[in-house]
């Protein structure tokens, strides 16, 4: 299930109407190199110019009654429901109740905390991260200093025989419109000739450029918000353009200051690999955790690529040939993760949903290629409700050792436990149940692959999970806690043993909030991991997320 795609024509097979207000869109063979690349996809146009409900459940029923094996669902709400309301929590467990994965973007609504959607447990939540490839367009100013933007739009023909003026709406105007460069906002404003600034803002850069080629400018520089740290868009411009980091929007600021004269050049250098460090790093706009309808979920679940990536578009954007664009979001992560997804499918045919979002977060890294902590936009190592479990790693998630496996009826007493009525429940799960008290768990009681708490002064909490042996028969694994600061752990038993595939081994792991314990931030993390005896090794990594109240 996809966003509106208005361009049917644009697909090898015939677009058919089938019940309700549900368009199919089918493809026999995706011909690309993507994650998967021979999966077999079935696009569904759920969105025409706006989402509605009913068109979104109707979409995903028709892809439970195809009999799909995955869902990727690049849509989500506004903000956060309880899921007994949200249609997408509501259309996915019905999916997962026939076997079928279900990947969700997470939104775009970082940097800022609580901000995450698509949040139920059984579906996977995926924010974006960053890749090491720039598409590079470097600003050099007049007093020689160099700064390393991105653009998608490359010229071959922009070589100003010397330097430009360059022109700050925002320095001349105290409008705002005229800062972002809204359109309109430039005509009385001297840009012809000139490069523009124009600060981040709101508005699609594209619409910016726009606003400046329409004036006569000759180029444009746009920089960052200051939540917008270090990411960078390389966007189809209209005209000569760089987009540059909020610290070299400071560097660009105090040069305009310093001189009456300001000038500068823009030279692009194409598609560079490896420059781009660090990476991954976090993407500003992915929307952050806590999950706002469960605590005891961590959320996101894991991050995947999602800036700039290179993904098929309905019209050309540049009059070529090939209909493709660079495009930005969550909704270009949360496919990546929808490809792997296929890939273990494919590998393990019987593995429930559960099994398969359990492979992929115990096996997530969270280093960047220079062998430091993922960061944010901002540079700063990102937290478990940045990146979740972390980064997805493809490879190891194909063979992950042990599973952390959910069964539909499994979500019943959680639901339950949420303080949800029976008949809320009844409309996620579609049949009666029973909410009574000796049914209720705690939603990080649920057998998760990662843990995620409140911990209030002197609390303690005991978790129970269960795993799934689907490594080797005759394995050993002994448990390693990194303990959050100001929490101790105790898992029970530290070591578990199996004698076959697909046995079961349970534990329970205690935490306790420590007194006395000076804390440096209002959560904790950490991680609870399961290391093999032996040459298998296996490392099976439970992230452990904390709030402090």
């Amino acid at each position: 299930v996809g966003r509106s795609l208005p361009w049917e024509s644009y697909f090898r097979d015939s677009c058919r109407v089938p019940c309700r207000r549900c368009q199919r869109v089918w493809t026999s063979e995706w011909d690309s190199h993507g994650i998967a690349p021979r999966a077999h996809v079935a696009m569904y146009k759920a969105c025409a110019v706006s989402c509605y409900d009913g068109d979104l459940l109707a979409a995903i029923d028709a892809a439970i009654d195809d009999g799909v094996d995955l869902l990727s669902i690049s849509i989500g709400p506004e903000s956060p429901f309880p899921f007994y309301y949200d249609v997408i929590a509501l259309g996915a467990f019905r999916a997962i109740q026939k076997g079928i994965f279900v990947s969700c973007s997470a939104g775009n609504d970082g940097p800022y905390p609580s901000t995450v959607t698509n949040d139920a447990p059984w579906i996977l939540t995926v924010g974006a991260s960053t890749i090491d490839r720039e598409i590079r367009a470097t600003v050099k100013l007049g007093n020689n200093v160099e700064l390393h933007g991105q653009s998608l739009f490359q010229p071959k023909d922009f070589h100003p025989r010397q330097p430009l003026p360059i022109v700050h709406p925002a320095a001349i105007s105290n409008n705002e419109s005229a800062a972002v460069c809204e359109k309109g906002s430039l005509k009385n404003i001297d840009v012809k000739g000139k490069i523009v600034i124009c600060h981040m803002g709101q508005l699609r850069i594209e619409d910016k450029g726009k606003e400046v080629k329409d004036n006569g400018g000759a180029a444009m520089i746009v920089f960052n918000e200051q939540d917008d740290g270090y990411t960078t868009l390389a966007t189809a411009n209209v005209l000569p353009a760089s987009h540059i980091s909020y610290k070299d929007g400071l560097v660009l600021k105090n040069y305009l200051i310093s001189t009456q004269s300001p000038t500068a050049t823009i030279s692009f250098q194409g598609t560079l690999i490896g420059k781009s460090q660090p990476a991954p790093q976090m993407a500003s706009f992915s929307s952050r955790g806590p999950s706002t309808q469960s605590r005891g979920i961590l959320k996101p679940d894991i991050v995947g690529p999602g800036l700039n990536i290179l993904s098929a578009w309905g019209v050309s954007i540049d009059e070529a040939t090939n209909p493709f664009n660079v495009i930005s979001g969550t909704s270009m992560s949360c496919p990546h993760l929808s490809g792997v997804a296929a890939l273990i499918k494919s590998a393990h045919p019987d593995w429930s949903p559960a099994a398969i979002k359990s492979a992929i977060l115990t096996t997530a890294y969270t280093a960047d290629l220079n062998g430091n902590p993922i960061s944010t936009e901002q540079n700063v190592s990102a937290t478990v409700f940045d990146r979740g479990s972390g980064h997805v790693h493809t490879l190891r998630a194909l063979n992950p050792g042990l599973v952390y496996d959910i069964e539909p009826d499994d979500y019943i007493p959680y639901l339950c436990g949420l303080g949800y009525s029976e008949q809320q429940v009844r409309y996620i799960v579609q049949r009666k149940v029973n909410c009574s008290t000796p049914t209720l768990i705690p939603g990080a009681q649920l057998n998760y692959p990662t843990f995620s708490m409140v911990l209030g002064a002197g609390d303690q909490m005991t978790y129970t999970r269960t795993v799934t042996n689907v490594g080797r028969p005759f394995s050993t694994y002994i448990s390693k806690v990194l303990s959050p600061q100001g929490v101790a752990v105790k898992v029970m038993p530290s070591v578990i043993r199996f004698k076959d595939l697909n046995d079961k081994a349970s534990y329970t792991v205690t935490f306790t909030r420590l007194e006395n314990v000076t804390r440096s931030s209002i959560i904790g993390q950490g991680s609870l991991v399961w290391n093999s005896i032996g040459d298998d090794g296996y490392k099976v990594v439970s992230t452990i997320a904390v709030v402090f109240v």
